[in-house]
């Protein structure tokens, strides 16, 4: 049972100090913690402890470590920012530098990526990073006509003239 343990907690401030730290509190989650501390400074046990906070008495153990190591600091949570990304900011810029005036799709710069670099991304992953990070513009994919002659605006001009002056 979790009652025949001994809780050592290092008393780091008084329990008035800890009572106004937890009122003065913003963050809900070391708020939390702070209240848990305030238990044990009460002396209450480890199964009442896990019954009023409605946490699991491994992460109730978990901050008992926390406090009695670091204080304060060790109740506020540290994230890491999640997992490194597989290509790095200046890669992102070269490939919109690669992709930039060639009317390339969402689904036409994945497959420049999995050839290029040989990973994966989803559809949504790439539309957020050239769209929302990197600004790419939309580009509309016109179909170039191969038969029409490379001079067609000049031809155009010439007899746009000649139907103009026969009216």
């Amino acid at each position: 049972m979790a009652n025949n343990k001994e809780i050592n907690v290092n008393k780091h401030v008084s329990y008035e100090e800890l009572i106004k730290k937890y009122h003065a509190e913003k963050n809900s989650r070391v708020k939390e913690r702070l209240l848990v501390m305030i238990y044990l400074y009460e002396g209450k046990c480890l199964d009442d402890i896990v019954k009023l906070s409605k946490r699991c008495e491994r992460t109730i153990w978990l901050w008992i470590k926390r406090w009695n190591d670091y204080g304060y600091d060790g109740l506020i949570p540290k994230f890491t920012g999640g997992p490194k990304s597989k290509i790095t900011d200046e890669q992102w810029n070269e490939i919109v530098n690669d992709i930039s005036g060639k009317g390339m799709t969402i689904k036409d710069v994945i497959d420049y990526l999995k050839k290029k670099y040989n990973i994966v991304f989803s559809y949504g992953w790439v539309w957020e990073v050239l769209r929302k990070k990197k600004k790419v513009p939309y580009v509309k994919p016109f179909v170039q006509n191969e038969k029409q002659p490379v001079d067609a605006e000049d031809i155009l001009k010439k007899n746009f003239s000649r139907v103009s002056i026969a009216m």
